[in-house]
């Protein structure tokens, strides 16, 4: 095996990174102890095929699950960087190719998990993770999102990728999965000849005049057709009386002034009588 195929892995050689009673429950299972009987990377592959049907750590209780005696078989066999690929590129079952990413989450180093999951971490793909009366399936992208950034896996802790490593995962994913900025309206006319923007312009003016003269139609014609309509409707009679108004007022100012100097006459007369009463006799 040459060095450039050997995959990078760390943490811990003989536990594959697994949580301790998940990995003591795989060692004390039947099923895995059948497994020894399995020699080779494609042998393990026609396993998966034919048995895994979902992806649980446990079964009943603290049984381990197929998938997860299958998923530290592997690990047994020391996969080279090649048949890690072949895992997650498999197009027969989307199990496989589920627990090849399983299989990166728990031993590859931690700084190199970025550029194996970047490639699929919008795959549409479903997967099936969860069985029972109530099967749960995800997208295999969705599955790489919570690998990367959660620390556990229905239920089984997942080894700690280092904060800074984190960090930058996070940072990535943001920048990945946000929506692309919404591209900024330029005015037309800086890819335009002068000419042409002067003519586009003009024609724009010249299509808001005709707009606001028709406007301006508009509004006296309903001016007039408002004004006629007060016109029709105000009846010869109406007229009448306002003239009728008129001449009563006008007659009744008459009549004041008229009894107004009826009145200074009358009093004029008792003042002239009055002094030709005082004057002595002749």
């Amino acid at each position: 095996m040459k060095q450039s195929n050997k995959l990078e892995t760390w943490g811990n050689e003989t536990t594959m990174n697994l949580n301790n009673i998940l990995y003591q429950n795989i060692q004390a299972s039947p099923y895995f102890k059948q497994l020894y009987e399995l020699k080779t990377y494609h042998e393990v592959i026609d396993e998966i095929y034919n048995h895994v049907e979902s992806l649980e750590p446990f079964l009943k209780g603290t049984t381990a699950s197929t998938a997860f005696c299958l998923l530290y078989k592997l690990w047994t066999l020391r996969l080279t960087v090649k048949q890690v690929t072949g895992l997650i590129e498999h197009s027969d079952s989307p199990h496989i190719r589920a627990l090849g990413f399983l299989y990166l989450r728990y031993v590859c180093k931690p700084a190199n998990l970025w550029e194996w999951f970047d490639e699929y971490l919008e795959d549409e793909e479903q997967v099936q993770i969860q069985g029972g009366p109530r099967p749960v399936s995800i997208t295999i992208g969705k599955m790489c999102r919570q690998l990367l950034t959660e620390q556990k896996w229905l239920g089984t802790i997942l080894p700690r990728i280092p904060v800074p490593i984190a960090r930058d995962i996070d940072q990535k994913l943001k920048e990945r999965l946000q929506p692309p900025p919404l591209p900024r309206r330029e005015s037309p006319s800086y890819d335009l000849d002068p000419r042409v923007s002067l003519e586009r312009s003009s024609r724009t003016r010249r299509y808001r005049d005709h707009d606001y003269d028709r406007r301006e139609r508009d509004r006296l014609r309903d001016y007039d057709r408002e004004h006629q309509r007060h016109r029709r409707y105000r009846t010869p009679s109406r007229e009448r009386r306002a003239e009728k108004d008129y001449d009563r007022r006008g007659s009744y100012d008459d009549k004041r002034l008229e009894n107004y100097d009826r009145k200074r006459r009358y009093e004029d007369d008792r003042i002239y009588d009055r002094r030709r009463s005082r004057s002595p006799r002749s």
